[in-house]
């Protein structure tokens, strides 16, 4: 038999110890209890989850078989159209015409902002607007009376259709691009369009639901549509990582980028004012422009100040630090120069910067990270105040700024590399949760004990390190001499300190390739 909103329900047979027969309405049971009095009539249904007995009277105050059955299509009739009410409830005040001809829009920011005293996070506030807004792009100008389950479901399906556009575009090398704009400068800017995932369309219907149900309590609607069907089934998250040999070549495409787009120095300068040479030969030469030649000849430029191109901005620094320490976006946009302990060789995480109380840690450096560490902090000299992984301008810097300025060149940069290296995969995927995720790989393959593992990632539960972060890398003997050369260290050294158990063993053997450490800061005492 089908079943379903809409499947034709046939009638059941309602039996007692006393009575015969009687046919019931279309749902529902009907009920005969025979009492002292005479006999009870009554329907019985489930409502909103729950069973319900609804009495309709007694053979002694004048209720017949015929006026019982009657009585109990109506209730069932009230039940089927969202019009019935408990007994003990007030029924709810029918919404009139003007209140139902209010606008999906207009509703949606009424009942925002009642929800303003009720969440304490900022983020998490801001998170519903954007839902919100989603769906006000679909649903903004329609009633609130008039929308109905179909209208969701147009939404999804507009939503999941726009996402493949967008994928589609990508794939043809010409991404939809959109207008972003800064909300600490007011500058709009241009960024590559990306479509919502099926977890981010289940949010936007739960916020809908969430507006029609209020809409519902207050009356302006008598059921609200949304249901289960409306969401789509959750897609596997993408959790990408890097092996080895790819982590090796993302470090290398950062430093030669960094050696690209490093300003000039004093010395290049004292030899520009002192060369005889043309402008454009000496811009051929330094890699600049004619017009900057002429600057700093003319003693505009470099006059007092050293002076930076827009893109020399560390790199190499921040991709290690995400990638061998494991930090998340806001972990490392948040660290100050008293977070860095040189002499104790760890990054501590404040609890300002990290988004649960277990994500405030100490994670101890690798001696290719201390030194890599050790070399950022001598070209840029940061106080113990300042953020050790500034904007060319000093602030502090941003999420979405190391995503575009830092992690995106970075990873096109080491495609190529790879690339002109036969057999070596590319990078399909990489943000910086991709780095968090190969740091608890590459904790795995050093085979840190699980719980060790959960403190240094921030966790609270091991079951989701090993679970969702760690990944099975490829450890053949090449990878196990690359794997030596990332951590400038070899893997048992590294396990050593990693565990914490003597961090003094990290000043071992270190990378060939990188630069030498400058003086160590004194932030912090030993």
């Amino acid at each position: 038999m089908p079943r379903g909103r809409d499947a034709a329900v046939e009638p059941h047979a309602i039996r007692d110890r006393h009575q015969n027969a009687m046919a019931g309405p279309r749902t529902g049971s009907v009920v005969r209890r025979p009492t002292r009095r005479g006999v009870s009539y009554g329907v019985r249904f489930t409502y909103h989850g729950r069973r319900i007995y609804h009495h309709i009277g007694g053979s002694w105050e004048g209720c017949t078989e015929e006026q019982a059955a009657e009585e109990a299509a109506y209730v069932i009739a009230q039940v089927k159209h969202g019009e019935y009410v408990p007994a003990g409830r007030s029924p709810a005040p029918r919404a009139s015409g003007d209140d139902r001809a209010v606008s999906f829009r207009t509703l949606a920011s009424i009942w925002l902002a009642r929800q303003r005293p009720r969440i304490h996070s900022s983020k998490s506030y801001a998170d519903l607007e954007w839902r919100l807004n989603v769906a006000v792009d679909h649903l903004g100008e329609r009633r609130v009376g008039d929308i109905h389950a179909h209208d969701v479901d147009d939404m999804v399906t507009a939503l999941l259709t726009e996402r493949a556009e967008i994928e589609e575009a990508e794939r043809r090398g010409e991404p939809a691009m959109e207008t972003y704009r800064d909300s600490r400068t007011g500058k709009e800017y241009l960024r590559r369009q990306r479509g919502l995932s099926h977890g981010s369309i289940n949010k936007v219907v739960a916020a809908v639901r969430r507006v029609l149900e209020d809409a519902e309590r207050r009356g302006l609607i008598g059921r609200q549509p949304v249901d289960a069907r409306a969401k789509v089934k959750p897609q596997r998250p993408r959790r990408s990582f890097l092996e080895v040999s790819q982590g090796i070549a993302l470090l290398d495409a950062a430093r030669a980028i960094e050696a690209e787009q490093q300003g000039l120095t004093w010395g290049q300068v004292r030899e520009i004012r002192a060369s005889r040479e043309s402008h454009l030969a000496l811009a051929r030469r330094y890699r600049v422009s004619d017009t900057l030649i002429r600057k700093i000849r003319r003693g505009e430029l470099w006059a007092a100040n050293a002076e930076s191109r827009r893109n020399d901005v560390p790199r190499l620094a921040i991709l290690a630090t995400l990638m061998l320490a494991g930090l998340r976006i806001a972990e490392l946009c948040g660290l100050d120069g008293v977070h860095l302990e040189f002499p104790r060789r760890r990054i501590r995480v404040p609890r300002s910067a990290t988004k649960t109380d277990a994500g405030e840690r100490y994670v101890p450096m690798v001696p290719a990270l201390h030194e890599l560490l050790l070399e950022h902090h001598a070209q840029h000299n940061y106080g113990p105040e300042d953020p050790v992984f500034a904007t060319r301008t000093g602030r502090r810097n941003t999420a979405n700024n190391v995503r575009k300025t830092i992690l995106a060149p970075a990873h096109a940069r080491a495609n190529a590399l790879l690339a002109a290296n036969p057999g070596l995969p590319p990078i399909e995927h990489l943000t910086p949760q991709t780095l968090r995720r190969t740091f608890a790989s590459l904790l795995a393959e050093l085979s840190v004990p699980p719980r060790r593992a959960m403190a240094l990632v921030g966790h609270t539960n091991p079951s989701l390190t090993m679970g969702v972060y760690q990944a099975v890398l490829d450890t053949d003997q090449a990878a196990v001499d690359q794997l030596a050369r990332l951590l400038g260290a070899p893997p048992d050294e590294a396990l050593v300190i990693l565990c914490g158990r003597s961090l003094e063993a990290s000043a071992g053997p270190t990378t060939a390739h990188l630069a030498a450490p400058g003086p160590v800061p004194s932030f912090t005492s030993p």
